[in-house]
């Protein structure tokens, strides 16, 4: 298994430029991004892990086998996926990354992230944008946002963790979740009022072994792909899930895939790196930002 990287205390300086240790090679890496090495990429989950999500989930209300389906059932089969060499932001993008974006520009964006963007976050990840919104960021950057495939190879990093970029284990030190979950009054409080958003300044916690910040907690990640089955698998087999109790003969939701979870996200189960979830193209969320890739021959 491939070691986690030291913590680290700081964020990457903007303007830095560092070097690609990848065997027998050497390059100029982009601002604030990461070489991502290819490989052979296992993708998903194996329906028989699911009774160990059972477990990992046994504080969430109703978990059994049943529910591990309704939830968990499209993240299967596990499957193999060939990934190209490729670039990815080092952290999540930040609101003051958006704003230069948005000042440059004049975009006026379909989400109001300037809700979460105030004074003394700037470095927080940028949150309640949509996926246009993030797409249009990510083609002014010269990027673009990453496929399922490389974005669940970049965040285990070359380990053979199932779980999480440091293991199988939980460990609320290593990501920012509501690992504590709610009683019944917060609950109701969230319903009547909302919650306080909780994100964390972009690299409060230790890089996966790839030196990535937050690919799982702090926001979660919109990605490049539609939300359906994996890439060459059939409609009709695919356990299409809601996330709770549904109706097989229900069409799936239309939107993006978003991965990694987020710092609402009240169990570590909801977290982990094959962990999947959908959110329209032009719906907004305080827990939904987005990081970027790009190609080697971009």
């Amino acid at each position: 298994m491939v070691g986690v990287a030291a913590a680290l205390t700081l964020t990457p300086i903007p303007g830095d430029r560092a070097q690609a240790d990848s065997p027998g090679s050497s390059r100029d890496i982009p601002e604030q991004m990461v070489l991502i090495p290819g490989g052979l990429a296992t993708i998903g989950t194996d329906p028989a892990e699911l009774n160990q999500l059972v477990e990992m989930g046994r504080e969430v209300p109703h978990m059994d086998s049943t529910h591990a389906t309704w939830w968990f059932g499209d993240e299967t089969p596990q499957h193999e996926v060939s990934v190209a060499p490729f670039y990815m932001d080092a952290h999540e993008v930040t609101n003051a990354e958006f704003a230069a974006f948005v000042e440059a520009t004049g975009y006026e964006a379909e989400g109001d992230w300037r809700k979460y963007a105030g004074e003394g976050r700037e470095q927080h990840p940028v949150v309640n944008v949509t996926w246009h919104d993030a797409n249009a960021y990510a083609e002014w950057a010269g990027k673009r946002l990453p496929t399922e495939a490389e974005w669940e190879w970049a965040a285990r990093a070359g380990s053979d963790a199932r779980w999480f970029p440091w293991g199988d284990t939980p460990d609320p030190d290593r990501a920012n979740w509501r690992q504590e979950g709610e009683s019944f009054f917060q609950g109701l409080g969230r319903m009547m009022f909302g919650r306080r958003i909780h994100t964390t300044p972009v690299g409060s916690y230790e890089p996966n072994g790839f030196g990535l910040y937050d690919m799982v907690g702090n926001a979660a990640e919109w990605c490049a792909d539609p939300y359906a089955p994996y890439p060459g698998f059939a409609l009709e087999t695919w356990v299409f899930t809601r996330h709770g109790p549904y109706d097989k003969d229900e069409a799936p939701l239309q939107g993006r895939v978003i991965r990694g979870g987020s710092w609402d996200s009240p169990n570590a189960v909801f977290v982990r790196i094959t962990s999947r979830n959908v959110q329209a193209e032009d719906e907004a969320s305080p827990r939904v930002g987005f990081r970027c890739v790009r190609s080697l021959e971009e």
